[in-house]
Order: structure tokens, then C-alpha cells, then sequence
């Protein structure tokens, strides 16, 4: 591999065989998480010189019966594009697993061959008890970024593979599953980690903004971030009382960093503000500023209100998306939620909706 030397990976292999056999690691050799995956590996009876078993998938073929898998594909497919034009290729694969290790989303070049990554595909779960260690496993059990490359992987299989990945997490802070780059070659981790950051943050984002019962709000110390990844996101009862924050929020606000938060309200959370900026809070506008406390202040930006259910809703099967209304049901009204809950996007708001962008802005006059 470009990245490391072929005497590290040669060690790392010696050193994998001796510890299947019940032999130590030496300390250092391996990251945290890896040593971890390596030894649960080896607790569920996997040897490094077999070969990767991968459970049949569905005769029904890729179709995930879970609403809430249907859900994280729905809102992770759009960085899975962003990601795969910036880095995908003939030697590689982006996909997204749910907490369970299961592949809900993937993106590949349909004209490649690559017999390692042939079996990933979306229905079909990634285990170590059955391959070893992965990046994904290691994100899943650790809840933090992974990078597992060479002979850093279990079996012998996979030392031509590098893999990369980062948890996604859902509205109470839990880890729903992982955002994942695989191929048969070497790439700047530091690199693919900041993006797959921003991706991560950016699915989790179209989770929460899909919660649709609250108001949302999007708040940031910097104003130019907000309509970003970057943006913190509360999701605000109609008491007041803050349902959940995503992760730049509770970073922002000193929140617990994952699990359901404590009782909490929009007039707690805003100690500092005045009586004229917590009325605002709930009112549309553009972005202004709040104190939070003696010495800090957040801009604050209403985005939209709590939604009702959908009506008109086609099946999944038939409009490819979840959630998309029907033409006859669709009103201006339906259209302005649309783009406001994809921040102002149009493109994105048309494709959720199944109509072009033409008529899109027919119904927006309307």
C-alpha cells in the first residue's frame, strides 16, 4: 500500500497470526478501536486466514422493510452523491450501514469488478463475526471515527483494502449507524475524515429536519454558518420544550453529548436573552442574535413551524422516495415546507416532491 511500508504491513500480519493463536499484542501496534474489533474477532472464533462469509441476501432482493432504514437512506443519498463525485472510482465504494451493521445506502461504479467489494451490498449486513474487522464495526461499537487499512484488517482478504468511516447519530444523541469508504487502494484519511465529517453532519441534519412535529430552529456563534452542516439544530415543542439537539447544538449549549436530554426549555436554554429576544425565537425572520449567557450570544434562525402529516402520499415504490405528495395534493403552502426544509434548496425540494423545478415555482406563485 502507498501509505505504509511493506515491512509495518509484513509485522502486522505476523503479529495477527500469533494472536489468533492466543499470542499478546505488542502495545502501540494497533489504534484503540482496532486492537478492540481484533479481540472481539477473535472471541467469536474468526482466523485470520479464512475466508469472509457474507449471509445470502433477500430473495426479494435489496428492499429495506424498516421505516427507519428507509429513512436514514432517504437523507444520507444526497452526501453519498457529493461524496462518490469528489472520490468514488472503479476501485471503490461509498456506502452507509445502520446500527446494526446493515447496508442501507451504497454508491459504486456500475462498471467495475472488484471481486472484495462485490458482496457490499445495500440489504446485506457487515459483522465481525463473520468478516472480521472493518472500519464500520469499529465506528458502531466505539462511537467515533475508524480507519482500518492493509493487515489492520482481520482477514488476510481484505490486506489490499482501505476503509474509513464515521458514526451518524439520531435525534437523542444514539448511534444510527455509519458513513463508510472502501476500496482496493490508498487515500489521505486526514483528507476523506473532514469530509466525511461534513457529511455525517450534514445527514443528520435531514434526520432531525425531518422530525416534523417541532418547530426547528438553527443556531451558530458564527452567522455565515448557519444554512450549513454546521449549523446546530433544535427541535422546539409547541411548550417550548426542546424535543432534541443535534450535535452542534449540545457541543454549543453544553448538552450531554449523546442519550434523550434532560428537561429542558427554549426560556432555560436562553437564560441570558431578554424578554423581546425569547418572543422572537418561535417568529419567522431572518437570523439575529441571543444571548445565551452573561458573556455568550448565538444567532438564532427560526425555520419552519411543526408540520402536519402528509397527505396524498404515493407509495415508495412507485415515487421512489418516501413522503413525496401527489400532484393534486400538492399547494403552495406544501411547497414552501418543502424548500424550507431543505434550507432554500430548490433542486432538492423538487426532487423530494417529484415535480420539476418549473413546477415548482408554478405552485410557489400559485
Amino acid at each position: 500500500m502507498g501509505g505504509m511500508q511493506l515491512e509495518q504491513q509484513q509485522a502486522l500480519a505476523a503479529a495477527r497470526q500469533r494472536f489468533a493463536d492466543g499470542g499478546a499484542l505488542a502495545e502501540s501496534l494497533l489504534a484503540p478501536s482496532v486492537q478492540r474489533s481484533w479481540e472481539r474477532s477473535r472471541l467469536a472464533g474468526v482466523q485470520p486466514r479464512q475466508e469472509p462469509h457474507y449471509a445470502p441476501l433477500a430473495a426479494s432482493g435489496p428492499r429495506l422493510d424498516d421505516p427507519a432504514d428507509r429513512r436514514l437512506a432517504r437523507c444520507v443519498r444526497d452526501d453519498l452523491d457529493h461524496l462518490w463525485a469528489a472520490f468514488g472510482g472503479r476501485q471503490w465504494t461509498l456506502f452507509c450501514v445502520n446500527a446494526g451493521g446493515m447496508i442501507v445506502a451504497q454508491r459504486e461504479h456500475g462498471l467495475a469488478d472488484v471481486p472484495v467489494l462485490r458482496p457490499i451490498q445495500v440489504g446485506r449486513r457487515l459483522r465481525e463475526i463473520d468478516i472480521g474487522t472493518t472500519a464500520p464495526a469499529c465506528s458502531l461499537a466505539d462511537d467515533a471515527p475508524a480507519l482500518v487499512r492493509g493487515n489492520e484488517h482481520y482477514l488476510d482478504r481484505f490486506a489490499a483494502v482501505f476503509c474509513l468511516s464515521v458514526p451518524l447519530h439520531g435525534l437523542d444523541g444514539e448511534v444510527l449507524g455509519a458513513l463508510d469508504i472502501t476500496g482496493t487502494g490508498d487515500r489521505d484519511a486526514e483528507l476523506l475524515h473532514g469530509y466525511f465529517r461534513q457529511a455525517a453532519l450534514s445527514t443528520e441534519n435531514r434526520l432531525m429536519i425531518e422530525h416534523r412535529p417541532c418547530h426547528l430552529l438553527a443556531v451558530q456563534h458564527d452567522a455565515r454558518w448557519l444554512q450549513s452542516p454546521l449549523q446546530g439544530l433544535l427541535a422546539v415543542e409547541e411548550d417550548g420544550r426542546v424535543r432534541a439537539a443535534n450535535r452542534v447544538a449540545r457541543r454549543l449549549f453544553g448538552l450531554p453529548r449523546r442519550g434523550p436530554l434532560p428537561l429542558l426549555t427554549l426560556e432555560g436554554l436562553f437564560a441570558g436573552a431578554s424578554v423581546h429576544q425569547r418572543r422572537r425565537l418561535l417568529q419567522t425572520g431572518p437570523a439575529h442574535r441571543v444571548r445565551i449567557g452573561e458573556d455568550t450570544a448565538v444567532y438564532v434562525q427560526y425555520l419552519r413551524g411543526p408540520l402536519a402529516a402528509r397527505a396524498g402520499v404515493r407509495s415508495e415504490a412507485a415515487a421512489g422516495q418516501a413522503g413525496a405528495p401527489s400532484l393534486r395534493a400538492l399547494n403552495a403552502q406544501g411547497v414552501r415546507e418543502a424548500v424550507a426544509a431543505h434550507h432554500g434548496n430548490i433542486a432538492a425540494a423538487a426532487r423530494q416532491l417529484g415535480i420539476s423545478r418549473t413546477t415548482l415555482y408554478r405552485h410557489l406563485r400559485g
